[in-house]
């Protein structure tokens, strides 16, 4: 394990802090705040108290962990690229950033556990206990507590299978052949140090060469396609590499948050050789140092003159529209 899987591995385990607080708080208030609030509002009692309410915690709590999961750990890297992807965004995404919203989820996940109505109690009095069939009543057991929520195992069986179910779908997810589970950052080995010095001044930050689709399989093998940093920037940039490297198996993917950061490479290294990875990253990076900048400059000129096109586009269609509205006015008889 490198200094980056080990990073990464580290943040994982911090997760347990915030989620051991969020239970805390969450406990103690359930506890302490709750009932007070509750005895002051019947209508209040009867929301905090219904299965409805249980069942909606028990979707924020799944919720929560889809969250938490998505911002931390291998699946970051690829949370961020696609945020990225969107467009404009009212705030710049980072690694940074995911990750406090993952121990903030973490927080959230173990606060709605700790806070959850664990079953509500309301005395009956006594002379509906005594009429009832079969049932005896003392002097001590005058208002003894019957309990409204005996479904909360049902409740709680049901969070657990959908919790397994989704845990079961995302392992199963990550051990697939370029799943989050298969691939390791080898980005930091001193052996691609001068591979991190050639790309690292690039415009860019996510470069494929032979991703797997969702068989599994291998495709493009005589394309690097190459993302730029920029929000809102859909633009593709490929460079033709030697198909010598699909046959060895060679396959990778690099990505980073700017381009001012060191790149991940994220490879199978039970399936990839490192000495293959190797060559072939010295053999692609000369070839992408020399020919993206160039093709980036054309592809964003393309781009803007598409822009332009239909922004003149946009602009007869109004004066169209406008025009025939105007006839419209004036076409009929008085």
């Amino acid at each position: 394990m490198n200094r980056q899987e080990s990073a990464m591995a580290f943040s994982m385990a911090v997760l347990w802090i915030p989620l051991l607080l969020g239970v805390f708080v969450g406990t103690w208030l359930r506890k302490n705040v709750h009932p007070k609030l509750v005895a002051r509002s019947k209508l209040l009692g009867r929301t905090a108290n219904s299965g409805a309410t249980t069942v909606v915690n028990i979707l924020l709590i799944i919720a929560w962990a889809g969250v938490m999961m998505a911002c931390s750990g291998m699946a970051a890297p690829k949370t961020l690229a696609w945020l990225q992807s969107l467009g404009a965004l009212p705030i710049q995404p980072s690694l940074g950033l995911l990750r406090g919203v993952s121990l903030f989820a973490a927080f959230m996940i173990g606060y709605t556990g700790g806070a959850m109505p664990r079953g509500a109690s309301t005395p009956q009095p006594p002379g509906e206990l005594a009429h009832a069939p079969g049932a005896t009543v003392s002097s001590a057991g005058n208002g003894q507590p019957i309990n409204k929520h005996s479904n909360m195992k049902v409740y709680l069986v049901i969070t657990g299978t959908i919790a397994v179910g989704l845990g079961l779908g995302m392992v199963s997810t990550g051990l697939k052949k370029g799943g989050f589970l298969t691939t390791s950052d080898v980005g930091g080995l001193p052996e691609l140090a001068r591979i991190q010095e050639q790309l690292r001044p690039l415009e860019a930050c996510s470069l494929t060469y032979q991703e797997r689709d969702r068989r599994g399989q291998r495709k493009y093998p005589t394309t690097v396609f190459i993302r730029t940093c920029t929000l809102g920037e859909y633009i593709s940039v490929t460079i033709p590499v030697p198909g010598t490297w699909a046959a060895r198996g060679v396959g990778f993917e690099m990505l980073r948050s700017s381009s001012s950061e060191p790149w991940e490479i994220m490879v199978e290294k039970n399936d990839v050789p490192f000495p293959d990875l190797k060559e072939a990253l010295e053999h692609f990076a000369p070839l992408i140092a020399a020919q993206y900048p160039e093709k980036l400059r054309e592809q964003r000129d393309n781009a803007n003159k598409m822009d332009r096109h239909l922004d003149e586009q946009a602009r007869e269609r109004d004066r169209v529209e406008k025009e025939r509205k105007e006839r419209a006015k004036t076409s009929y008889p008085e």
